[in-house]
Parts: structure tokens; sequence; C-alpha cells
């Protein structure tokens, strides 16, 4: 849980000058618990929100699904399309960002303090009720095929998947959390709204926020944002323990995370996500 913690909270403050600061623990009235950075002095709020699990929770046969559900939540949802989604947001001065990684599904935003409740509840409307169109689909497939098409010319992703799939096998980790052209193409809408409830469930969720924003603010906008998702959502993939490889050559541990790390006393190749 503390990788989660310092991420979201390291990104958190990337908003705010260097100086110390005080790290309030907000707990909302629904029970949801974050970290807090008051900061009256800027005129914004920034969210950062990690769910554990990310892209290890894709399904069997389905890999590449958590981000390809994750690009989509901005395409349109509720009564907006694609367009109209980018028009509210642009209209808020809010920035979101949604991305998929091996360990954690992440939402970034900025929202100002005079349309904060505005900016919160588009938000939600992402994460709680999105299209997933056919069109959106089609076109960020496209896009995702790019990025797979890219690396596979990539001598260094290469490399790095070679490396991951001698060293993690059938684990979630061997495989490129983008899936592969097979993979994306098979992809159906079904799959993206299990995946959608595999991974944005509030038992693996962390939150830290910096800004103009009180403890009591902020506990409320904490249900409103996330009170309408899923409890529980899909369990955690095993320990790479139970997949990793070693190689005599070199000394290879696992982190009490559960990710690779490097002995003390030798440097490898290693992957942390």
């Amino acid at each position: 849980m503390i990788r989660f913690v310092f991420a979201a909270l390291a990104a958190a403050l990337a908003a705010l000058p260097a100086r110390a600061v005080e790290i309030q623990e907000v707990t909302s009235p629904g029970g949801i618990h974050a970290w807090l950075v008051e900061e009256h002095s800027i005129p914004f709020t920034a969210l950062e929100v990690r769910f554990e699990g990310g892209t290890s929770l894709d399904a069997p046969g389905k890999r590449g699904a958590t981000l390809l559900m994750m690009a989509l939540l901005e395409e349109g949802s509720g009564p907006l399309d694609s367009q109209g989604f980018a028009a509210a947001r642009e209209s808020l001065a809010a920035s979101f960002e949604f991305d998929a990684y091996d360990d954690a599904a992440t939402v970034s935003a900025r929202m100002l303090t005079e349309n904060r409740d505005e900016a919160a509840a588009l938000l939600k409307q992402a994460l709680t009720d999105p299209h997933f169109d056919a069109d959106a689909i089609d076109r960020v497939k496209g896009q995702v095929a790019s990025i797979i098409g890219s690396n596979d010319k990539d001598p260094g992703e290469i490399a790095t998947r070679a490396f991951d799939g001698l060293a993690f096998g059938a684990h979630p980790y061997g495989s490129s959390r983008f899936g592969t052209l097979d993979s994306l193409a098979a992809l159906t809408r079904e799959d993206l709204v299990a995946a959608k409830a595999a991974v944005l469930a509030r038992d693996r969720l962390y939150v830290a926020a910096v800004g103009d924003i009180t403890a009591e603010e902020l506990g409320k906008m904490l249900d409103d944002l996330f009170g309408g998702l899923p409890e529980t959502g899909a369990p955690m993939p095993p320990s790479c323990l139970a997949s990793v490889r070693l190689w005599s050559s070199a000394l290879i541990t696992c982190s009490p995370s559960g990710n690779l790390a490097p002995s003390a006393t030798q440097t490898i190749l290693k992957r942390l996500r």
C-alpha cells in the first residue's frame, strides 16, 4: 500500500513549490480514505488516484483490455459524446488524464476552485457512466495498434519483452500491458465493461489531493466521485514469486510489494512498474 501512497502524493505535490508540507489523513463520511495537503494560495485542486492492480487484472485472453478501457473513459459518457466531453472539460479549464500500468490504473485531475463541483461531476461521469461506443473503440484501438507496431520495431522494447517473458512466464508481468495486435483486435465492448468492473473498485483505491480544498470538502468530494463505484473488484493476481525464474548468473529477489528488485550486491535488469 505504501508505494501507492507515495506515488500518488509525489505526483500531487508536484503542483506545489518545494517546501515542507503537512499531510493530513482524511476519511470521507462513506469511509473512503485519502491523503491531503491543503494549500489555499493556489486556486485549484490536484487529485492523483490509483486503483491497485492495473493491467495485471486483465482477464485471461483479454490482454490490453484495461489499458483500452482507461483510454476510452474520456471518449464520451453520460449525455455527452467524445467531442461534448472534451468541450465540457475545456469550458471548465479542467484537466483529466487516464492511464493504466502493470500495478495500477491511474487518474490525474486538476480542477479550479471556482468550478470544482462541476469538474468533479464531469470526472465522476467518466468513471461511472462511460459509453464505450463502437466508433470510439475502433478509433482508440487504432491508436493502441500504432503503439504496438512501433514497439515491435524498437530494440529496447523487444529486449524488455523478452526479459519479461523469461522472468515472469505466464504471470501478467510477462507480457505487454498493450496486449498484442491479435488480442487488441479481439476485444469487445463487453470485455471493456468487464475490465472496468474488475479494476475501478473502491477496495483498491488510493487518493492524494493537494490544493485549495479542506478536509471536509475533500471528504464530500470522495463520496461523490467514488461512492458509485463497485465496492470490490477482481482478485489480485498471484505474487510474481509464483512465476519468476532464477538464473545462477544473476541473483533476483522479490520485494515485499511482489515486484522484482535487484539484490543489494548485484545490478541486473529489473522490472519495477
